[in-house]
């Protein structure tokens, strides 16, 4: 499960969330749309991405922490 503390408010109209796992990032941009903002690279390689945040507009966080909650 994403943990509180990797779900924050990123500005006024949008949140962040951290994502360590490819398969349930893959699935919040095929059911929500959303695209990593911010990539993580392991040990400062560019060829193996490691975690991702995401920026989630108002109106989905609700429906994003409910997919989440139900699916990490």
């Amino acid at each position: 499960m994403v943990k509180k503390e990797n779900i924050w408010k990123f500005n006024d109209d949008d949140w962040k969330v951290h994502i360590t796992d490819d398969e349930v990032r893959q699935k919040l941009a095929d059911n929500f749309g959303l695209d990593r903002s911010t990539i993580y690279y392991e040990s400062g390689k560019f060829d193996e991405e490691t975690s991702w945040d995401i920026i989630v507009p108002d109106k989905l966080i609700k429906k994003v922490k409910k997919f989440l909650k139900d699916n990490t």
